[in-house]
Protein backbone atom coordinates (compact mmCIF):
# COMPACT_ATOMS: atom_id res chain seq x y z
CA UNK A 1 0.00 0.00 0.00
CA UNK A 2 2.76 2.47 0.92
CA UNK A 3 4.82 1.81 -2.19
CA UNK A 4 1.81 2.66 -4.33
CA UNK A 5 0.89 5.84 -2.45
CA UNK A 6 3.85 8.28 -2.17
CA UNK A 7 1.60 11.05 -0.84
CA UNK A 8 0.66 8.86 2.12
CA UNK A 9 4.33 8.15 2.74
CA UNK A 10 5.15 11.86 2.62
CA UNK A 11 2.66 12.89 5.27
CA UNK A 12 3.50 9.89 7.40
CA UNK A 13 7.11 11.07 7.34
CA UNK A 14 6.08 14.65 8.16
CA UNK A 15 4.07 13.35 11.14
CA UNK A 16 6.97 11.21 12.36
CA UNK A 17 9.29 14.20 11.98
CA UNK A 18 6.93 16.41 13.97
CA UNK A 19 6.90 13.83 16.76
CA UNK A 20 10.69 13.62 16.71
CA UNK A 21 10.95 17.43 16.78
CA UNK A 22 9.15 17.44 20.14
CA UNK A 23 12.10 15.66 21.74
CA UNK A 24 14.18 18.41 23.27
CA UNK A 25 17.41 18.28 25.25
CA UNK A 26 17.86 21.28 27.54
CA UNK A 27 15.30 23.16 25.47
CA UNK A 28 16.95 22.42 22.12
CA UNK A 29 15.56 20.09 19.48
CA UNK A 30 16.03 19.29 15.80
CA UNK A 31 13.07 21.42 14.74
CA UNK A 32 11.97 21.05 11.09
CA UNK A 33 15.10 19.02 10.26
CA UNK A 34 13.52 16.10 12.11
CA UNK A 35 11.38 15.51 8.99
CA UNK A 36 14.60 14.92 7.01
CA UNK A 37 15.82 12.25 9.40
CA UNK A 38 12.39 10.60 9.50
CA UNK A 39 12.35 10.46 5.70
CA UNK A 40 15.86 9.00 5.58
CA UNK A 41 14.89 6.29 8.08
CA UNK A 42 11.66 5.33 6.33
CA UNK A 43 13.12 5.01 2.84
CA UNK A 44 16.30 3.35 4.15
CA UNK A 45 14.11 0.56 5.57
CA UNK A 46 12.40 0.08 2.21
CA UNK A 47 13.98 1.75 -0.86
CA UNK A 48 10.75 1.16 -2.81
CA UNK A 49 9.19 3.99 -0.77
CA UNK A 50 11.52 6.54 -2.35
CA UNK A 51 9.41 7.04 -5.49
CA UNK A 52 8.31 10.56 -4.59
CA UNK A 53 7.97 13.11 -7.44
CA UNK A 54 10.84 15.62 -7.37
CA UNK A 55 8.40 18.53 -7.70
CA UNK A 56 7.07 18.01 -4.16
CA UNK A 57 10.22 18.98 -2.22
CA UNK A 58 10.81 21.87 -4.64
CA UNK A 59 7.26 23.07 -4.03
CA UNK A 60 7.87 22.97 -0.29
CA UNK A 61 11.16 24.85 -0.61
CA UNK A 62 9.53 27.59 -2.70
CA UNK A 63 6.83 28.13 -0.07
CA UNK A 64 9.36 28.14 2.76
CA UNK A 65 11.92 30.49 1.29
CA UNK A 66 9.35 32.95 -0.07
CA UNK A 67 7.52 33.33 3.25
CA UNK A 68 10.82 33.75 5.08
CA UNK A 69 11.73 36.59 2.72
CA UNK A 70 8.36 38.32 3.16
CA UNK A 71 8.78 38.33 6.93
CA UNK A 72 12.47 39.33 6.92
CA UNK A 73 12.43 42.13 4.33
CA UNK A 74 11.57 45.16 6.51
CA UNK A 75 14.05 44.26 9.26
CA UNK A 76 16.77 43.41 6.73
CA UNK A 77 16.61 46.69 4.83
CA UNK A 78 16.16 48.63 8.08
CA UNK A 79 19.36 47.09 9.42
CA UNK A 80 21.26 47.80 6.21
CA UNK A 81 20.48 51.49 6.55
CA UNK A 82 22.24 51.60 9.90
CA UNK A 83 25.53 49.70 9.71
CA UNK A 84 24.78 47.12 7.07
CA UNK A 85 27.77 47.75 4.82
CA UNK A 86 30.36 46.96 7.48
CA UNK A 87 28.45 43.92 8.70
CA UNK A 88 27.81 42.68 5.17
CA UNK A 89 31.51 42.82 4.31
CA UNK A 90 32.28 40.84 7.44
CA UNK A 91 29.64 38.20 6.62
CA UNK A 92 31.00 37.83 3.07
CA UNK A 93 34.53 37.38 4.41
CA UNK A 94 33.38 34.89 7.04
CA UNK A 95 31.41 32.67 4.67
CA UNK A 96 34.18 32.85 2.07
CA UNK A 97 36.61 31.61 4.73
CA UNK A 98 34.22 28.77 5.61
CA UNK A 99 33.96 27.86 1.93
CA UNK A 100 37.76 27.72 1.71
CA UNK A 101 37.83 25.61 4.86
CA UNK A 102 35.35 23.14 3.38
CA UNK A 103 37.40 22.99 0.18
CA UNK A 104 40.60 22.37 2.13
CA UNK A 105 39.09 19.70 4.38
CA UNK A 106 37.49 18.02 1.36
CA UNK A 107 40.84 17.88 -0.44
CA UNK A 108 42.42 16.40 2.68
CA UNK A 109 39.80 13.65 2.94
CA UNK A 110 39.43 13.12 -0.81
CA UNK A 111 35.76 14.10 -1.09
CA UNK A 112 34.01 14.39 -4.42
CA UNK A 113 31.70 17.25 -5.44
CA UNK A 114 28.62 15.73 -3.80
CA UNK A 115 30.36 15.13 -0.49
CA UNK A 116 31.81 18.66 -0.52
CA UNK A 117 28.42 20.21 -1.19
CA UNK A 118 26.69 18.11 1.46
CA UNK A 119 29.39 18.89 4.02
CA UNK A 120 29.03 22.61 3.40
CA UNK A 121 25.20 22.65 3.40
CA UNK A 122 24.99 20.48 6.50
CA UNK A 123 27.65 22.28 8.52
CA UNK A 124 25.81 25.53 7.72
CA UNK A 125 22.40 23.89 8.37
CA UNK A 126 21.20 25.49 5.15
CA UNK A 127 18.28 23.86 3.38
CA UNK A 128 18.34 25.96 0.16
CA UNK A 129 22.04 25.18 -0.29
CA UNK A 130 21.23 21.48 -0.14
CA UNK A 131 18.51 22.02 -2.75
CA UNK A 132 20.92 23.88 -5.04
CA UNK A 133 23.45 21.06 -4.74
CA UNK A 134 20.84 18.41 -5.49
CA UNK A 135 19.67 20.34 -8.53
CA UNK A 136 23.17 20.73 -9.95
CA UNK A 137 24.29 17.16 -9.26
CA UNK A 138 21.09 15.23 -9.93
CA UNK A 139 22.29 13.44 -13.12
CA UNK A 140 25.61 12.47 -11.54
CA UNK A 141 23.93 11.25 -8.36
CA UNK A 142 21.64 8.91 -10.34
CA UNK A 143 24.62 7.33 -12.12
CA UNK A 144 26.58 7.00 -8.87
CA UNK A 145 29.32 9.30 -10.13
CA UNK A 146 29.24 11.45 -7.00
CA UNK A 147 28.12 11.02 -3.40
CA UNK A 148 24.58 12.14 -2.63
CA UNK A 149 24.89 15.51 -0.82
CA UNK A 150 22.19 14.38 1.61
CA UNK A 151 24.72 12.05 3.25
CA UNK A 152 27.10 14.85 4.22
CA UNK A 153 24.20 17.16 5.04
CA UNK A 154 22.60 14.68 7.43
CA UNK A 155 25.84 13.89 9.22
CA UNK A 156 26.98 17.50 9.58
CA UNK A 157 23.60 19.13 10.33
CA UNK A 158 23.31 18.18 14.04
CA UNK A 159 26.93 19.17 14.59
CA UNK A 160 26.24 22.56 13.02
CA UNK A 161 23.31 23.20 15.35
CA UNK A 162 25.25 22.21 18.48
CA UNK A 163 28.40 24.16 17.56
CA UNK A 164 26.53 27.41 16.92
CA UNK A 165 24.41 27.05 20.05
CA UNK A 166 27.67 26.88 21.98
CA UNK A 167 28.97 29.96 20.14
CA UNK A 168 25.73 31.83 20.83
CA UNK A 169 25.85 30.90 24.51
CA UNK A 170 29.46 32.04 24.67
CA UNK A 171 28.45 35.44 23.29
CA UNK A 172 25.77 35.77 25.98
CA UNK A 173 27.84 34.52 28.90
CA UNK A 174 28.66 38.00 30.24
CA UNK A 175 25.17 39.46 29.84
CA UNK A 176 23.70 40.36 33.20
CA UNK A 177 20.86 42.64 32.16
CA UNK A 178 19.49 41.53 28.77
CA UNK A 179 16.45 43.74 29.24
CA UNK A 180 18.37 46.82 28.09
CA UNK A 181 17.43 47.60 24.51
CA UNK A 182 19.96 49.50 22.49
CA UNK A 183 18.31 49.57 19.08
CA UNK A 184 15.12 51.59 18.90
CA UNK A 185 14.35 51.81 15.18
CA UNK A 186 10.99 50.45 14.16
CA UNK A 187 12.35 48.25 11.42
CA UNK A 188 14.78 46.62 13.82
CA UNK A 189 12.20 45.95 16.51
CA UNK A 190 11.33 42.36 15.71
CA UNK A 191 9.19 39.65 17.24
CA UNK A 192 11.16 39.03 20.44
CA UNK A 193 10.28 42.37 22.04
CA UNK A 194 7.69 40.79 24.31
CA UNK A 195 8.04 42.83 27.46
CA UNK A 196 6.69 46.31 26.74
CA UNK A 197 4.97 47.59 29.87
CA UNK A 198 3.24 50.73 31.16
CA UNK A 199 3.22 52.81 34.32
CA UNK A 200 1.57 55.96 35.59
CA UNK A 201 3.99 58.71 36.57
CA UNK A 202 3.19 61.68 38.82
CA UNK A 203 5.23 64.48 37.30
CA UNK A 204 7.38 66.56 39.64
CA UNK A 205 9.96 67.79 37.15
CA UNK A 206 9.62 71.33 35.76
CA UNK A 207 10.19 72.59 32.22
CA UNK A 208 9.65 69.29 30.46
CA UNK A 209 9.60 69.23 26.64
CA UNK A 210 6.51 68.12 24.72
CA UNK A 211 5.52 64.48 24.67
CA UNK A 212 6.47 64.32 21.01
CA UNK A 213 10.05 65.13 21.97
CA UNK A 214 10.00 62.73 24.91
CA UNK A 215 9.15 59.81 22.62
CA UNK A 216 12.89 59.53 21.93
CA UNK A 217 14.09 59.92 25.49
CA UNK A 218 17.82 59.41 26.12
CA UNK A 219 18.09 57.26 23.02
CA UNK A 220 15.22 55.02 24.12
CA UNK A 221 11.75 54.75 22.61
CA UNK A 222 8.72 55.68 24.69
CA UNK A 223 5.09 56.34 23.97
CA UNK A 224 2.31 57.88 26.04
CA UNK A 225 -1.41 57.15 26.11
CA UNK A 226 -3.25 59.32 28.67
CA UNK A 227 -2.65 62.50 30.64
CA UNK A 228 -4.61 63.74 33.65
CA UNK A 229 -4.43 67.50 34.18
CA UNK A 230 -6.59 69.24 36.80
CA UNK A 231 -8.72 66.10 37.13
CA UNK A 232 -9.41 65.78 33.38
CA UNK A 233 -8.14 62.75 31.46
CA UNK A 234 -7.23 63.29 27.80
CA UNK A 235 -5.16 61.64 25.08
CA UNK A 236 -1.41 62.10 25.42
CA UNK A 237 -0.88 63.72 22.03
CA UNK A 238 2.53 64.91 20.83
CA UNK A 239 1.83 68.58 21.55
CA UNK A 240 1.02 68.01 25.26
CA UNK A 241 3.53 69.50 27.70
CA UNK A 242 3.46 67.90 31.14
CA UNK A 243 3.37 70.12 34.21
CA UNK A 244 4.14 69.34 37.83
CA UNK A 245 1.25 67.42 39.37
CA UNK A 246 0.07 65.86 36.10
CA UNK A 247 -0.39 62.13 35.80
CA UNK A 248 0.70 60.43 32.60
CA UNK A 249 0.69 56.83 31.36
CA UNK A 250 4.10 55.98 29.88
CA UNK A 251 4.78 52.86 27.78
CA UNK A 252 8.11 51.27 26.98
CA UNK A 253 10.41 48.45 27.96
CA UNK A 254 10.41 47.81 31.73
CA UNK A 255 13.88 49.18 32.31
CA UNK A 256 13.24 52.33 30.26
CA UNK A 257 9.89 52.98 31.94
CA UNK A 258 11.43 52.63 35.42
CA UNK A 259 14.20 55.08 34.59
CA UNK A 260 11.81 57.58 33.00
CA UNK A 261 9.48 57.50 36.02
CA UNK A 262 12.40 58.17 38.35
CA UNK A 263 13.62 60.99 36.09
CA UNK A 264 10.26 62.72 35.61
CA UNK A 265 8.73 62.21 39.05
CA UNK A 266 7.55 59.12 40.86
CA UNK A 267 5.24 56.18 40.26
CA UNK A 268 1.52 56.47 40.99
CA UNK A 269 -0.66 53.60 42.13
CA UNK A 270 -3.49 54.93 39.95
CA UNK A 271 -4.10 53.33 36.60
CA UNK A 272 -5.60 55.88 34.25
CA UNK A 273 -6.77 53.17 31.84
CA UNK A 274 -9.34 52.02 34.42
CA UNK A 275 -11.35 55.22 33.92
CA UNK A 276 -13.23 54.24 30.73
CA UNK A 277 -16.04 56.78 30.85
CA UNK A 278 -14.50 59.06 28.23
CA UNK A 279 -11.57 57.10 26.83
CA UNK A 280 -11.52 53.38 26.20
CA UNK A 281 -8.90 50.99 24.87
CA UNK A 282 -8.89 47.72 22.94
CA UNK A 283 -6.83 45.59 20.60
CA UNK A 284 -7.87 45.94 16.96
CA UNK A 285 -6.54 43.58 14.29
CA UNK A 286 -5.25 44.97 11.00
CA UNK A 287 -7.00 42.84 8.39
CA UNK A 288 -7.72 45.36 5.60
CA UNK A 289 -5.36 44.61 2.73
CA UNK A 290 -5.03 48.26 1.75
CA UNK A 291 -3.31 48.93 5.10
CA UNK A 292 -0.39 46.58 4.36
CA UNK A 293 2.82 48.62 4.46
CA UNK A 294 1.01 51.82 5.51
CA UNK A 295 2.44 54.08 8.21
CA UNK A 296 0.30 54.96 11.22
CA UNK A 297 0.43 58.62 10.30
CA UNK A 298 -1.40 57.80 7.05
CA UNK A 299 -4.19 56.04 8.96
CA UNK A 300 -4.62 59.28 10.97
CA UNK A 301 -6.43 57.81 13.96
CA UNK A 302 -6.09 61.08 15.83
CA UNK A 303 -7.54 63.27 13.11
CA UNK A 304 -10.38 60.91 12.17
CA UNK A 305 -11.40 59.56 15.55
CA UNK A 306 -9.51 61.48 18.24
CA UNK A 307 -7.66 58.25 19.03
CA UNK A 308 -4.08 57.01 19.06
CA UNK A 309 -2.16 53.73 18.84
CA UNK A 310 0.12 53.03 21.78
CA UNK A 311 1.60 49.67 20.87
CA UNK A 312 1.26 46.84 18.39
CA UNK A 313 1.15 43.13 19.04
CA UNK A 314 2.94 41.29 16.23
CA UNK A 315 3.02 37.57 16.76
CA UNK A 316 4.30 37.18 20.33
CA UNK A 317 5.76 40.69 20.41
CA UNK A 318 4.54 43.94 21.89
CA UNK A 319 6.11 46.71 19.80
CA UNK A 320 6.31 50.31 20.90
CA UNK A 321 5.04 52.52 18.09
CA UNK A 322 5.10 56.07 16.78
CA UNK A 323 3.49 57.78 13.81
CA UNK A 324 6.09 56.33 11.42
CA UNK A 325 5.41 52.75 12.46
CA UNK A 326 4.69 50.56 9.40
CA UNK A 327 1.67 48.28 9.74
CA UNK A 328 1.58 44.68 8.58
CA UNK A 329 -1.39 42.43 8.06
CA UNK A 330 -2.15 40.57 11.25
CA UNK A 331 -0.87 43.31 13.58
CA UNK A 332 -3.04 43.85 16.63
CA UNK A 333 -3.04 47.55 17.41
CA UNK A 334 -3.77 48.71 20.93
CA UNK A 335 -5.89 51.82 20.43
CA UNK A 336 -6.85 54.44 23.01
CA UNK A 337 -9.74 56.68 22.00
CA UNK A 338 -13.24 57.93 22.69
CA UNK A 339 -15.49 55.14 23.93
CA UNK A 340 -18.18 55.91 21.36
CA UNK A 341 -15.68 55.73 18.46
CA UNK A 342 -14.28 52.25 19.10
CA UNK A 343 -16.61 50.51 16.66
CA UNK A 344 -15.62 52.94 13.89
CA UNK A 345 -11.93 52.49 14.66
CA UNK A 346 -12.30 48.72 14.47
CA UNK A 347 -14.05 49.01 11.10
CA UNK A 348 -11.32 51.31 9.78
CA UNK A 349 -8.58 48.77 10.58
CA UNK A 350 -10.59 45.71 9.61
CA UNK A 351 -10.65 43.67 12.84
CA UNK A 352 -11.76 40.54 10.96
CA UNK A 353 -10.70 37.07 12.11
CA UNK A 354 -11.50 35.74 8.67
CA UNK A 355 -9.35 38.43 7.06
CA UNK A 356 -6.42 37.44 9.29
CA UNK A 357 -6.52 33.88 8.01
CA UNK A 358 -6.84 34.68 4.31
CA UNK A 359 -3.95 35.09 1.88
CA UNK A 360 -4.32 37.36 -1.15
CA UNK A 361 -3.90 34.67 -3.79
CA UNK A 362 -3.19 37.24 -6.52
CA UNK A 363 -0.31 38.87 -4.65
CA UNK A 364 1.11 35.63 -3.24
CA UNK A 365 1.09 33.72 -6.51
CA UNK A 366 2.35 36.70 -8.53
CA UNK A 367 5.21 37.33 -6.13
CA UNK A 368 6.21 33.69 -6.09
CA UNK A 369 6.02 33.61 -9.89
CA UNK A 370 8.41 36.55 -10.06
CA UNK A 371 10.72 34.78 -7.63
CA UNK A 372 10.74 31.57 -9.64
CA UNK A 373 11.42 33.54 -12.82
CA UNK A 374 14.39 35.17 -11.12
CA UNK A 375 15.47 31.68 -10.02
CA UNK A 376 16.17 30.91 -13.69
CA UNK A 377 18.82 33.63 -13.78
CA UNK A 378 22.33 32.31 -14.28
CA UNK A 379 25.42 34.29 -13.39
CA UNK A 380 28.64 33.50 -15.27
CA UNK A 381 31.76 33.14 -13.15
CA UNK A 382 35.38 33.82 -14.18
CA UNK A 383 37.11 30.81 -15.63
CA UNK A 384 33.93 29.31 -17.03
CA UNK A 385 30.80 27.91 -15.51
CA UNK A 386 27.81 29.68 -14.07
CA UNK A 387 25.77 29.99 -10.88
CA UNK A 388 22.00 29.77 -10.65
CA UNK A 389 19.98 31.55 -8.01
CA UNK A 390 17.63 28.59 -8.04
CA UNK A 391 14.47 28.03 -6.04
CA UNK A 392 16.30 28.90 -2.85
CA UNK A 393 17.58 32.26 -4.13
CA UNK A 394 15.14 33.84 -6.59
CA UNK A 395 12.04 33.73 -4.36
CA UNK A 396 14.07 34.97 -1.39
CA UNK A 397 15.37 38.07 -3.16
CA UNK A 398 11.95 38.95 -4.60
CA UNK A 399 10.24 38.36 -1.26
CA UNK A 400 12.67 40.63 0.62
CA UNK A 401 11.72 43.50 -1.68
CA UNK A 402 7.99 42.78 -1.84
CA UNK A 403 7.73 42.20 1.90
CA UNK A 404 9.20 45.65 2.44
CA UNK A 405 6.84 47.28 -0.09
CA UNK A 406 3.81 45.63 1.49
CA UNK A 407 1.41 46.60 -1.27
CA UNK A 408 1.59 47.82 -4.87
CA UNK A 409 -1.66 48.88 -6.52
CA UNK A 410 -3.99 45.86 -6.60
CA UNK A 411 -1.25 43.51 -5.35
CA UNK A 412 -0.98 42.85 -1.62
CA UNK A 413 2.43 41.28 -1.13
CA UNK A 414 2.26 40.85 2.62
CA UNK A 415 0.41 37.96 4.19
CA UNK A 416 -0.86 37.85 7.79
CA UNK A 417 1.70 36.80 10.40
CA UNK A 418 -0.09 33.60 11.42
CA UNK A 419 -0.64 32.55 7.80
CA UNK A 420 3.04 33.19 7.05
CA UNK A 421 4.17 30.90 9.86
CA UNK A 422 1.72 28.18 8.81
CA UNK A 423 2.82 28.19 5.16
CA UNK A 424 6.48 28.39 6.18
CA UNK A 425 6.22 25.37 8.46
CA UNK A 426 4.32 23.36 5.84
CA UNK A 427 6.87 24.27 3.16
CA UNK A 428 9.99 23.28 5.09
CA UNK A 429 8.35 20.05 6.28
CA UNK A 430 7.43 19.06 2.72
CA UNK A 431 10.91 19.89 1.46
CA UNK A 432 12.94 18.14 4.14
CA UNK A 433 10.59 15.17 4.38
CA UNK A 434 10.59 14.81 0.59
CA UNK A 435 14.38 15.04 0.33
CA UNK A 436 14.76 12.47 3.09
CA UNK A 437 12.40 10.03 1.36
CA UNK A 438 14.15 10.38 -1.99
CA UNK A 439 17.63 9.95 -0.47
CA UNK A 440 17.18 7.33 2.25
CA UNK A 441 18.47 4.37 0.26
CA UNK A 442 21.61 6.22 -0.85
CA UNK A 443 22.16 7.47 2.69
CA UNK A 444 21.93 3.95 4.12
CA UNK A 445 24.49 2.68 1.62
CA UNK A 446 26.98 5.48 2.33
CA UNK A 447 26.71 6.27 6.03
CA UNK A 448 28.44 3.10 7.20
CA UNK A 449 31.25 3.32 4.68
CA UNK A 450 34.59 5.04 4.91
CA UNK A 451 33.10 8.08 3.18
CA UNK A 452 30.46 8.38 5.90
CA UNK A 453 33.05 8.21 8.67
CA UNK A 454 35.28 10.77 6.97
CA UNK A 455 32.28 13.08 6.45
CA UNK A 456 31.44 12.88 10.15
CA UNK A 457 34.99 13.82 11.14
CA UNK A 458 35.07 16.60 8.56
CA UNK A 459 31.73 17.85 9.90
CA UNK A 460 33.26 18.26 13.37
CA UNK A 461 36.17 20.25 11.92
CA UNK A 462 34.06 22.55 9.74
CA UNK A 463 31.38 23.25 12.35
CA UNK A 464 34.01 24.02 14.99
CA UNK A 465 35.73 26.39 12.55
CA UNK A 466 32.41 28.06 11.74
CA UNK A 467 31.63 28.65 15.41
CA UNK A 468 35.12 30.01 16.10
CA UNK A 469 35.13 32.33 13.09
CA UNK A 470 31.63 33.64 13.86
CA UNK A 471 32.61 34.40 17.45
CA UNK A 472 35.76 36.17 16.24
CA UNK A 473 33.72 38.23 13.76
CA UNK A 474 31.38 39.44 16.51
CA UNK A 475 34.39 40.49 18.58
CA UNK A 476 36.08 42.31 15.70
CA UNK A 477 32.86 44.17 14.87
CA UNK A 478 32.53 45.12 18.55
CA UNK A 479 28.89 44.08 18.52
CA UNK A 480 26.76 44.03 21.61
CA UNK A 481 26.78 40.44 23.03
CA UNK A 482 23.00 40.05 22.73
CA UNK A 483 22.92 41.40 19.18
CA UNK A 484 25.96 39.23 18.43
CA UNK A 485 24.16 36.08 19.56
CA UNK A 486 21.40 36.84 17.06
CA UNK A 487 23.96 37.44 14.33
CA UNK A 488 25.54 34.05 15.04
CA UNK A 489 22.13 32.43 14.57
CA UNK A 490 21.61 34.43 11.37
CA UNK A 491 24.99 33.48 9.94
CA UNK A 492 24.05 29.85 10.54
CA UNK A 493 20.52 30.51 9.11
CA UNK A 494 19.30 28.30 11.93
CA UNK A 495 16.01 28.91 13.83
CA UNK A 496 17.01 26.49 16.61
CA UNK A 497 20.03 28.66 17.45
CA UNK A 498 17.82 31.75 17.31
CA UNK A 499 15.32 30.19 19.72
CA UNK A 500 18.13 29.27 22.13
CA UNK A 501 19.64 32.77 22.05
CA UNK A 502 16.25 34.45 22.50
CA UNK A 503 15.48 32.27 25.51
CA UNK A 504 18.85 32.91 27.11
CA UNK A 505 18.46 36.66 26.52
CA UNK A 506 15.01 36.79 28.15
CA UNK A 507 13.28 37.76 24.89
CA UNK A 508 15.55 40.75 24.16
CA UNK A 509 14.64 42.03 20.68
CA UNK A 510 18.30 42.65 19.85
CA UNK A 511 18.64 38.92 19.25
CA UNK A 512 16.16 39.10 16.38
CA UNK A 513 17.64 42.37 15.16
CA UNK A 514 21.03 40.72 14.71
CA UNK A 515 19.45 37.66 13.13
CA UNK A 516 17.43 39.62 10.57
CA UNK A 517 20.43 41.78 9.66
CA UNK A 518 22.60 38.91 8.42
CA UNK A 519 20.16 36.08 7.65
CA UNK A 520 19.13 37.02 4.07
CA UNK A 521 22.68 37.80 2.95
CA UNK A 522 24.00 34.59 4.53
CA UNK A 523 21.28 32.60 2.80
CA UNK A 524 22.14 34.01 -0.64
CA UNK A 525 25.90 33.64 -0.13
CA UNK A 526 25.54 30.00 0.87
CA UNK A 527 23.61 29.33 -2.33
CA UNK A 528 26.51 30.77 -4.31
CA UNK A 529 29.31 29.11 -2.34
CA UNK A 530 27.81 25.62 -2.48
CA UNK A 531 27.71 25.85 -6.28
CA UNK A 532 31.31 27.00 -6.39
CA UNK A 533 32.26 23.91 -4.38
CA UNK A 534 30.65 21.57 -6.90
Amino acid sequence: MLTSDPLLVLFMVVALGAALARVRIKGVGLGPAAALFAGLAVSAINPDLAELPAIIPLFGLALFIYTVGLASGPAFFGGLRQDGVRVSIAVVALLAAIGVTVGGVSALFGFDAGARAGLFAGSQTNTPALSAALGQLAPRIVTGEVTDPVVGYSLAYPLGVVAMIIASGWSLRRVRHPGRHADTTQEAATPRQRNATSATVIVTREDLPSLGELRSWQGERLTFSRVEHDGRVDLATNDVVLAAGDLCTVIGTPDTVDRFVEWAGHRSERHLALDRKKLDFRRVSVSKRELAGVRLREVDLEGRFGAMATRVRRGDADLIVDRDFVLRLGDRVRVVGPTDKMAEIAAALGDSDRGLSEVDALGFATGLTLGLLLAQLTIPIPGGGEIELGVGGGPLIVALVLGTLGRTGPFTWQIPYAANLTIRQLGVSLFLGGVGIRSGATFAESVGTGVGLRLAVAGVIVTAATAALATLMIRLLRRDPVDGAGMIAGIQTQPAVLAFAAERADGDERVDTGYALVFPLAMILKLIIVQLLI
